[in-house]
């Protein structure tokens, strides 16, 4: 130009395409710059599977029903108490030992051989006291019975017997001890019943001292059987002949008031319509007391009943004699009263009516005591039952 100016350098336009002249700037598509390997996003994962219902929520809606279904009733939980019961257990039983038949066998004959002899030849004047009593007088005369039922009480108790033991027990010589005062003691005070009950010390004390303490606790009860053969003290015996004399004559009066019978107790006399019935001392119940207490003592030791049982057993021996005996005085005047001829009937030459009278109805009281005291035991075992729990 002739202005002096320098011209502008046109510059061409690049040329379009149809296709890309017809498409907006907004949409052409604009290349995203390179990213490293090691600032890529991780690749996605796939969700995690739904978890299972649980027991407790599963049925919580019905198919969208909209209806709450019923919850599963739970188990009622037992309320503890406060004071839980406590298990206590069983002490521990000592161990039954070994029985050594042989051994035992030669320690029985020994005892029998030496150790009865030298009892008998130690206390000769008491056993021959004894068997004079056991002969002679009707309320001792259960004394022959006794130390064989005591031998019985003890083999029929061998499912427990405690074992063989070898050594000798040394404090097994006390009771011996024992039996040496009380003969001393005797012969001083001249006291023969006392130096009858010290040869129940001999034995416990030859037990003891050689078959050791547990065959001796084992063997206690039935020992304790061997009392029965001593006689009562003379004092003692007079004292009680008295009582139960007036008590048999008052309780035998009520029995035959009872039965329709005019009866009036005047001490140791009963006075009916035609006669008068004495209770002599041989009538006034002492030998049935002791024969009763024998037999429930016997009774506890073969029954191994529980001590409940057994206390109730002696103690009921007292009064079922009691009542036996009154019973056995009016039969008595009943068979004399009504019967007299009958029984004379049957009364031997030199005999007596009232002693023929008497020694049936004491026959009669036998049959009754024993009857009555079984009666007895039978009612104790339905009325203490084993209960399984």
């Amino acid at each position: 130009m002739s202005d002096g100016m320098r011209p502008r350098r046109s510059v061409s336009a690049t040329p379009r395409s149809d296709a890309s002249s017809s498409v907006p700037d907004a949409q052409i598509p604009v290349a995203e710059p390179a990213v490293p390997p090691a600032m890529a996003p991780p690749p996605p994962t796939s969700p995690p599977p739904p978890a299972a219902p649980s027991p407790a929520t599963a049925g919580r809606f019905d198919g969208g029903s909209g209806r709450k279904p019923v919850q599963p009733a739970q188990p009622k939980q037992p309320k503890q108490s406060e004071n839980p019961v406590r298990i206590v257990p069983k002490p521990i039983q000592p161990a039954r030992l070994p029985i050594d038949v042989h051994f035992e066998r030669i320690r029985l004959l020994f005892l029998a051989a030496v150790m009865v002899p030298l009892c008998i030849w130690a206390s000769f004047p008491s056993w021959e006291s004894m068997l004079y009593e056991w002969y002679h007088t009707d309320d001792y005369s259960h004394g022959f019975l006794v130390i064989p039922a005591t031998i019985l009480f003890l083999c029929m108790r061998m499912d427990t017997y405690p074992g063989t033991r070898y050594k000798l027990d040394w404090i097994g010589l006390f009771p011996i001890f024992i039996y040496g005062v009380l003969r001393i003691f005797a012969g001083i005070r001249y006291m023969d019943p006392l130096d009858m009950v010290a040869i129940w010390f001999w034995m416990l004390s030859v037990v003891w001292f050689f078959y050791g303490s547990r065959v001796f606790l084992w063997a206690l009860p039935s020992l304790c059987f061997l009392i029965f053969m001593f006689q009562l003290p003379w004092r003692v015996d007079v004292l009680m002949k008295n009582h139960l004399q007036y008590f048999a004559a008052h309780f035998a009066a009520v029995l035959l008031q009872i039965m329709g019978e005019a009866a009036v107790p005047i001490k140791n006399t009963i006075r009916l319509s035609s006669m008068e019935l004495g209770v002599e001392a041989a009538c006034s119940g002492l030998r049935f007391l002791m024969s009763v207490f024998a037999i429930a003592f016997a009774s506890v030791l073969l029954l191994r009943r529980p001590w409940i049982q057994n206390i109730l057993i002696l103690a009921v021996a007292a009064p079922l004699a009691l009542f036996v005996n009154a019973t056995r005085i009016a039969i008595t005047g009943i068979l004399l009263e009504h019967y007299y001829e009958s029984v004379a009937r049957w009364t031997a030459e030199g005999q007596s009516v009232g002693v023929v009278a008497d020694a049936f109805a004491g026959k009669v009281a036998i049959f009754l005591a024993l009857g009555l005291f079984a009666l007895f035991i039978w009612y104790l075992g339905k009325v203490f039952r084993k209960v399984e729990i």
